[in-house]
């Protein structure tokens, strides 16, 4: 076949109408099931393919949604987030295409203002940077869905109930005879560190509240840094730095409280370094659930819902297109307490 096919050309190959070819692409519509066939047959044979760009521009949006995420790489957490993204996307029709702003708020709005302009179907922030950002996509009726971390109360939120599980964790290490334990994570609600604000509040908060009944809450037993930077590197290194100082210390910590897997791997590795044995020396108990099973020892840790947050992200957004409502809902799932080997009761 010379030049490119058209509808047209489907439509003779497979003996129908344009109409009836149109009804079968979009999936709109009855068609006989052997009619159905012979379409398809033309579309193969003839080579024709959708012209995207003119169909987004007459339904005024594609079947793309954009997914915005900082740092996917180095944190398993948002790989994870990421797939539940594309498994759901994948199952309703659309397809995803995914920006890694890492950390910047230019970066981010270059990346906003793209999406927008390829006109797509829904917008996805993973941690955003910017609540203008944020409020820029929700302006112009773009759905918005902000995962795990809302700098915003526009469009849909949802987040994870970090709290109650991360009491339930130190509920457990205090049940085992624990007093002396230490904390690692990012800082709660600080300027610096303002886009981890909410998860790291409910964290350390938890932390803080189990601490309460055991007496004044030693501040040398915590450590705050930046937990989700560009460098996978960063993570572990804060967790490894804050172990060597508490365990090189006279009364080191029987117990570490971090607040993600790779913080954990990095308390670990300075207590190898010691030779001290977790955990009949140190009970160490990460959060997220991502490295748990791949270290050694198996880590207790706190499952958050990775996969389910990306699907529920993408719900949000095709239920907001089929509705037509620009309503904002707020979805909050559960993170669950997984016991491993990595916890045992204070060494004598």
């Amino acid at each position: 076949m010379q030049g490119i096919a058209t509808l047209k050309h489907v439509a003779e190959r497979a003996g129908v109408g344009v109409a009836t070819v149109t009804r079968v692409l979009n999936n709109n519509g009855y068609v006989a099931e052997a009619t159905r066939a012979r379409v398809l047959a033309a579309v193969e044979e003839t080579g024709y393919r959708v012209n995207s760009l003119a169909r987004n521009l007459k339904r005024q949006r594609s079947d793309v949604i954009g997914h915005l995420v900082r740092s996917t790489i180095p944190n398993p957490f948002f790989v994870k987030v990421a797939r539940g993204v594309e498994d759901e996307a994948r199952a309703r029709g659309f397809t995803v295409m995914t920006v890694n702003v890492r950390g910047d708020r230019e970066e981010e709005r270059l990346g906003v203002e793209t999406f927008l302009g390829w006109r797509v179907a829904g917008l996805i922030f993973s941690t955003p940077v910017s609540s203008r950002n944020v409020a820029f996509a929700v302006a112009r009726g773009t759905p918005v869905v902000q995962v795990e971390r809302p700098r915003s109360a526009l469009g849909h939120r949802i987040t994870v109930r970090n709290r109650p599980a991360a009491a339930e964790a130190m509920e457990h290490l205090l049940a085992l005879g624990h007093r002396r334990i230490a904390y690692v994570g990012g800082a709660p609600g600080t300027q610096r560190n303002e886009t981890a604000g909410y998860v790291e509040t409910e964290r350390f908060g938890a932390y803080q509240a189990a601490m309460e009944p055991v007496g004044p809450l030693d501040m040398g037993l915590v450590r705050f840094g930046l937990v989700y930077g560009p460098d996978q590197t960063t993570a572990q290194g804060l967790g490894y730095q804050a172990a060597c100082e508490w365990l090189d210390a006279p009364d080191p910590p029987t117990a570490v409280m971090c607040s993600s897997d790779i913080l954990a791997a990095g308390v670990l590795q300075a207590a190898h370094e010691r030779s001290l044995r977790v955990p009949a020396d140190l009970s160490v108990i990460g959060f997220d659930d991502t490295l748990a099973e791949y270290l050694s020892p198996l880590l207790t840790s706190i499952r958050m819902p990775a996969r389910r947050l990306g699907r529920a992200a993408v719900g949000l957004i095709v239920d907001q297109i089929a509705s037509g409502s620009g309503e904002g809902r707020h979805l909050e799932l559960s993170a669950e307490f997984i016991l491993r080997r990595s916890t045992a009761p204070t060494p004598r």
